[in-house]
């Protein structure tokens, strides 16, 4: 996870699209959608995390609304 109050960046994988009201909620999270090989529909967020609560609170919310997540990735850098 992070250290000495550095971000960590994340790209989290989601099957579905992500509407626009929903992705005002995810502040500066970058949001890309497209299809995966079957071409069902997939939205990649990514973006900075402060710590694992906040990335706890983000995938409970999106668990929340019935989103399917497909990966949680630590963008090692």
């Amino acid at each position: 996870m992070s250290h000495s109050g550095q971000m960590t960046h994340y790209t989290i994988r989601i099957h579905g699209g992500v509407d626009d009201t929903l992705s005002e909620w995810f502040g500066p999270m970058k949001i890309e959608r497209g299809a995966d090989a079957d071409g069902q529909p997939i939205a990649t967020l990514s973006g900075d995390v402060a710590d694992q609560a906040a990335l706890v609170g983000l995938v409970r919310h999106l668990h929340g609304l019935g989103i399917v997540l497909l990966s949680v990735e630590r963008d090692v850098s």
